[in-house]
């Protein structure tokens, strides 16, 4: 069978002791792709890594919103749309640069450690929705991440005005909303993404079961979040994607159809999303 790992983390520091033989082992284990999400500081590391290895592909964030907190976003609306535009140019002459660009995020919006107050609601919903803008003029599929923040996320999704690019408008990663919300993104465009945490029999793994019941798999992406969110019965370990066949076969098991058919689709899925037409015109 061939995964393709939709969401990771490769150029974090708990794989700078064994990351090559690492990427080579996996790929003999049948992972054909992976999307490795960094930001500004893990660039250049990411930008190698992508020429080095053919199956490494990129998800990118140069705006996150983090040391610009200071702003005061009534007074400094010129200042952060110039900010935006910045990044706009910077990413694009990126993405001509290098076509393994494939996506732009994460597009954060989490209060797991901020009061949800209505004021800290207002702010993160701005942010995040000028991450979203920078991928939308960008041309890339956003990454979506919300933390505690099923309904604030959805509310500002709801109001963002993105493309298509041939399979969907972007990916709602490491989904923890409820069912009924996963088909609602569904309506509106989105790929939902299952880590290992459906093997889970926590809380948040038993709720995820329930989206992955409801979810069509035409609608589905599969990732590892990897080093984090390591699926049974290596929960306390490192995870890498090697791990997503537990992901398949417990899709499967709750689907009850064969761990080859959730690969495949889900495969497929991935790469009409990152590699479609529309997006490599933009890119």
């Amino acid at each position: 069978m061939k995964y393709f790992d939709s969401h990771s983390h490769y150029t974090e520091r708990k794989f700078n002791r064994d990351r090559h033989e690492l990427f080579v082992d996996m790929q003999k284990e049948g992972v054909e792709y992976v999307v490795d999400c960094f930001g500004a500081k893990e660039m250049n590391l990411g930008l190698s890594l992508a020429k080095k290895y053919d199956f490494y592909y990129m998800c990118i964030n140069d705006f996150s919103h983090y040391g610009r907190d200071d702003l005061d976003i009534e007074t400094n609306e010129a200042l952060i749309n110039k900010l935006v535009e910045e990044s706009v140019v910077k990413l694009r002459k990126l993405c001509a640069e290098n076509k393994k660009i494939v996506a732009y995020g994460e597009c954060w919006m989490d209060f797991r450690r901020t009061e949800k107050t209505p004021a800290e609601i207002e702010k993160a919903a701005f942010w995040f929705s000028k991450d979203l803008e920078v991928a939308r003029k960008v041309g890339l599929p956003a990454v979506i991440h919300s933390g505690n923040a099923d309904q604030e996320a959805f509310d500002v999704v709801k109001k963002t005005d993105m493309p298509d690019y041939g399979h969907g408008k972007g990916i709602l990663h490491c989904y923890l909303g409820p069912p009924q919300m996963a088909l609602d993104y569904i309506d509106m465009g989105y790929l939902i993404s299952v880590t290992g945490l459906v093997t889970h029999r926590s809380p948040r793994g038993k709720n995820l079961v329930e989206v992955v019941k409801v979810v069509p798999l035409e609608n589905m992406v599969i990732e590892t979040d990897c080093p984090y969110l390591t699926p049974e019965p290596f929960r306390d370990k490192r995870n890498d994607s090697s791990y997503l066949r537990l992901v398949v076969e417990e899709i499967a098991k709750i689907k009850n159809i064969s761990p080859q058919e959730v690969a495949e689709i889900t495969t497929f899925n991935a790469k009409k999303l990152f590699f479609g037409k529309k997006l490599l015109q933009n890119c």
